[in-house]
């Protein structure tokens, strides 16, 4: 693989699940109705997000550092899954992210203590960043403490910068994030009915710089939960 990544993925089945994957167009079903949005408009929005499949980052794509390889890492994640219980995020709804729209919860910290800790305790099996990698980041676009995370996890949204967030679009601009909103708005209302609870953890990877990530493993959340 030349990335993993650790993502929350609603489980199949769910309809969550299968709202992102009819969204994203993973699932080959024709693209979405939308008043006053064009397929081809809809297919310029999410051939970003597609790539990286409906999930939310708890430690963003890496590529393995020197000594490590894929078992190992999925082993470090089991044994980290079997000694946390699962992490509740609440109910979804629309939000601007930047100028991205995403679901997202209305507690802006939900499951920040489970995304700091795979962070911090994969970061071994991080390899360091290259410059093309950085200069990707738009470093001079960052805030003092996205710049420090870049620097020190490799990734800019971490730790206190951390929001939990599934993408929907690529970013748009004020009109666009209307035009879609709106439409987006009304199709996801199935999907967001019931609250969110991180139950597993799912190592995914991305075999080449053009392929698509995908789901590599899922591994439950095992703690039961304190009384």
């Amino acid at each position: 693989m030349y990335r993993y990544a650790l993502y929350y993925v609603p489980p199949a089945g769910t309809a969550l699940a299968e709202f992102g994957a009819r969204w994203l167009g993973r699932d080959a079903s024709a693209p979405p109705e939308l008043a006053g949005v064009s397929a081809e408009d809809w297919r310029r929005a999410v051939s970003g997000p597609r790539k990286y499949g409906f999930h939310a980052t708890l430690k963003a794509p890496f590529r393995l550092a020197e000594g490590k390889d894929e078992p190992a890492l999925a082993d470090a994640l089991e044994r980290f899954c079997r000694t946390r219980g699962p992490a509740p995020v609440g109910k979804l709804a629309l939000r601007v992210l930047s100028d991205f729209l995403v679901l997202a919860p209305m507690e802006p910290l939900a499951a920040a203590d489970l995304a700091a800790e795979c962070v911090r305790i994969f970061d071994p099996f991080r390899a360091p960043l290259t410059a093309a990698e950085i200069a990707r980041r738009r470093p001079e676009r960052l805030c003092a403490s996205e710049t420090a995370n870049l620097e020190r996890w490799g990734y800019p949204y971490a730790m206190e910068d951390f929001r939990f967030h599934l993408t929907l679009t690529g970013p748009l601009d004020e009109g666009g994030r209307a035009r879609f909103g709106a439409g987006i708005a009304r199709a996801v209302l199935p999907a967001i009915a019931e609250p969110v609870v991180i139950a597993g953890i799912c190592l995914c990877g991305q075999a080449s710089p053009e392929a698509d990530f995908v789901v590599l493993d899922r591994f439950a959340l095992g703690r039961p939960p304190q009384r």
